[in-house]
């Protein structure tokens, strides 16, 4: 037996070797342009667990990624690495570490894209001290107007995150805007308990019209060389008509919007 399948054996040594690694853990809220990051991350030789077909750039992983999806459908009142509970921790531990080994046990960079990861960072930060999060962040007028399983009412996760935020009999447009203004919230409250150095802020607005620019930024942030894929990936895969979308909507609904969530716009400088 390898010595790596003996530390992931037991809870105790589990629990030691995970601290020891490094991952890159790509957090957004759903359609917030995580898949763009995603491919860039890909392009620089991280292992995300993603094969070409799977565009949106998630794991290939679904047993991995479903026990994401129930971990933060039943922890949302877990806001610190303190407050993790002891059976939800050792689920996501046993869980990441069975994807990690379908990695192939990777020696050089790994990590993954799941926009419910969002809302679990603090089991993340408990299991890897030395994580590095890229926090995407897209202007919550576009993300107010596409459908996401965290503003659905009819799934587990949108009914608990839509409840958090009070946002249960609200229009589809209200929904989706207060579901993101929830999480970017949440997680700029946690973000004090991460190291600042292992937190790279990307505003996707800024991604996709300086790409070369923050794919270089990545590049130092992680601590990899760039690479000629990465380059050609910034230079042609990225849809600069993706920014801005809200501007076809009806301008009473995104008055509406802009009404609900202002406070989190203004502070990504989404509004003056």
């Amino acid at each position: 037996m390898e010595f790596l399948d003996v530390l992931l054996g037991g809870n105790t040594a589990r629990s030691a070797s995970l601290a020891a690694m490094q991952p890159v853990v790509l957090l957004g809220r759903g359609h917030s342009g995580t898949r763009v990051l995603a491919w860039m991350c890909v392009h620089l030789g991280v292992k995300l667990g993603t094969s070409n077909p799977h565009i949106e750039g998630d794991p290939d992983d679904v047993t991995f990624t479903n026990k994401i999806k129930a971990l933060a459908a039943h922890n949302l009142d877990v806001n610190s690495p303190d407050q993790v509970r002891d059976s939800a921790l050792r689920r996501f531990m046993a869980a990441v570490s069975a994807y990690y080994k379908g990695l192939g046990r990777p020696r050089g960079k790994w990590g993954w894209k799941f926009p419910e990861t969002y809302l679990i960072a603090p089991y993340v930060a408990r299991t890897f001290p030395e994580a590095k999060y890229l926090h995407l962040v897209r202007d919550g007028r576009d993300v107010a107007f596409k459908s996401h399983l965290t503003d659905n009412p009819r799934h587990r996760v949108g009914r608990a995150v839509l409840g958090a935020c009070n946002a249960l009999g609200l229009p589809d447009h209200l929904r989706a805007a207060a579901s993101w203004a929830y999480q970017v919230d949440r997680f700029d409250a946690f973000r004090a308990q991460l190291p600042a150095p292992h937190v790279m802020d990307i505003r996707f607005e800024d991604l996709c019209m300086l790409p070369r620019q923050t794919a270089e930024r990545l590049s130092a942030f992680l601590g990899v060389p760039m690479t000629d894929a990465c380059r050609a990936y910034a230079d042609t895969g990225i849809d600069t008509l993706k920014i801005a979308q809200y501007r076809d909507q009806d301008p009473r609904l995104v008055d509406d919007v802009e009404q609900r969530i202002a406070a989190t716009l203004r502070r990504y400088r989404y509004l003056p």
